[in-house]
């Protein structure tokens, strides 16, 4: 019984801190809003006694500049000369990643690093701290643009006007984009809104501009000869171009999100 007990004692004594290390950090969400990164942190447990994990507690940096910070009161057990894997996941928001970078507006990737501290609750040692640090990169996404390109008269009588409207959907990011279910609203010249839509999906490269060609007609009876005399004039027409849509990518992890446009200007009249 004395031996045995000496023995116990021994386990309990002889006690080491974990050693950690970051797997992996992957990217498990992706939109044109945010993106979520998850660390998969490994725990080993050298000892010969089991150990808690009570907390832990991360700060991400963007260009050596802390952005994201957080903690969590965690409970895990790691038994005796094992290992588990902890995942921790950190969102970042681009709007306020531009908003504080500015330069990352040019860029189509940044730097980040990965800090967090782990407690853990051992025999003797009591609560102690451990260290852990990984670094990558992410991409950085960027809004597109949806803009009005041309406004045509492909025919025009007393009684209506067949017109087409031409867009300009941009695409900033180094990836291709999916564009689903546009629908516009367009007012000219503060008259009646004509309102279109887009059922087909369009794909626009990286890096590039698609435009898109929507024809439809217009009845003077409903719109007003207001809208006829706007229409045969030459003066430029001062337009706002207000809609939705929703934005994907053929990367694996992106996902759809919905995307409003709002965009004023001025365009001329084509004949």
């Amino acid at each position: 019984m004395f031996i045995h007990s000496c023995a116990q004692l021994g386990e309990f004594t002889d006690v080491s801190k974990p050693s950690l290390s970051v797997v992996d950090m992957n990217i498990t969400g992706l939109t044109l809003q945010d993106i979520e990164l998850t660390a998969d942190v490994k725990i080993d447990n050298p000892n010969n006694v089991k150990m808690d994990l009570s907390s832990y507690s991360y700060a991400l940096d963007i260009n050596e500049k802390n952005f994201v910070t957080g903690n969590e009161q965690r409970g895990m057990t790691i038994n005796a000369k094992k290992s588990s894997v902890i995942q921790v996941p950190v969102t970042l928001t681009f709007s306020e990643l531009l908003q504080t970078f500015q330069s990352m507006r040019d860029q189509d990737e940044s730097d980040y690093s990965f800090a967090a501290e782990f407690g853990f609750d051992l025999p003797v040692l009591g609560t102690v701290t451990v260290p852990v640090e990984y670094a990558g990169k992410i991409p950085v996404v960027k809004q597109p643009s949806i803009s009005l390109s041309n406004f045509s008269i492909q025919n025009l009588s007393l009684s209506g006007a067949d017109l087409l409207v031409e867009l300009n959907v941009q695409n900033p990011n180094a990836f291709r984009l999916i564009v689903d279910e546009l629908n516009f609203d367009l007012e000219v010249n503060g008259l009646r809104s004509f309102s279109g839509n887009i059922s087909d999906q369009i794909l626009i490269d990286r890096k590039s501009t698609q435009t898109v060609k929507l024809p439809f007609n217009i009845s003077f009876l409903n719109a007003g000869m207001a809208a006829y005399h706007l229409l045969n004039s030459d003066e430029e027409l001062e337009y706002k171009l207000t809609g939705s849509t929703l934005i994907g990518s053929d990367l694996p992890y992106f996902k759809r999100s919905t995307f409003n446009f709002d965009k004023i200007g001025s365009v001329d009249i084509l004949k």
